[in-house]
């Protein structure tokens, strides 16, 4: 065996002495360093969260599919609260105006209300107060009469130009005293 190691030990130190001569070491340098730079696969973010989010799925197709149906929740999710949000701006553009058009349906309103009053006063424990149909009725001709002297008003007032001038400078008036 010394013979066989003797033969070793001669062949390793002949490689060892018997260098390429190597002219441009710092290119060879920069090449290899390139290579290896090169080697590793660029991964992006979203990869990179995907993977620590299923890492524990190790069979591939099955971690396809969850990615996948997560990616869809969450679409439906942003499409949910999109058409959500359009319906809440939609809504809050239309105002309430109460005005001539609508004398009719607030009297109806009115009514509701009182007749509502009216049955659910015996569930309100805190207070009792009762109204007589008469007085209800009372107060529901009283409204309609108030709304019909009013749209005989308005129609005073849109009739003769002089009243409402004098209309328009005291509301005016009465705006800039409030401010």
């Amino acid at each position: 065996m010394n013979q066989e190691s003797e033969k070793y030990n001669k062949v390793i130190n002949l490689l060892k002495n018997s260098k390429p001569r190597l002219e441009s070491t710092e290119e060879i340098e920069n090449e290899v360093i390139k290579r290896i730079a090169g080697v590793h696969p660029v991964v992006s973010a979203l990869t990179g969260i995907l993977d620590f989010l299923f890492s524990w799925v190790y069979i591939g197709w099955v971690r396809r599919s969850l990615i996948t149906s997560s990616i869809a929740l969450v679409v439906i999710f942003v499409y949910q609260q999109g058409v959500i949000l359009n319906r809440i701006d939609f809504l809050s553009r239309h105002t309430i105006v109460i005005g001539k058009e609508n004398i009719s349906e607030q009297t109806d309103q009115v009514e509701k209300i009182l007749m509502n009053y009216k049955n659910g006063v015996r569930k309100l424990p805190l207070r009792t107060i009762t109204i007589s149909e008469k007085q209800m009725n009372e107060l529901i001709e009283s409204v309609n009469e108030l709304q019909l002297k009013y749209k005989d008003l308005e129609k005073l007032i849109e009739d003769d130009p002089e009243i409402k001038k004098l209309m328009e400078k005291k509301l005016n008036e009465n705006n800039r005293t409030k401010i």
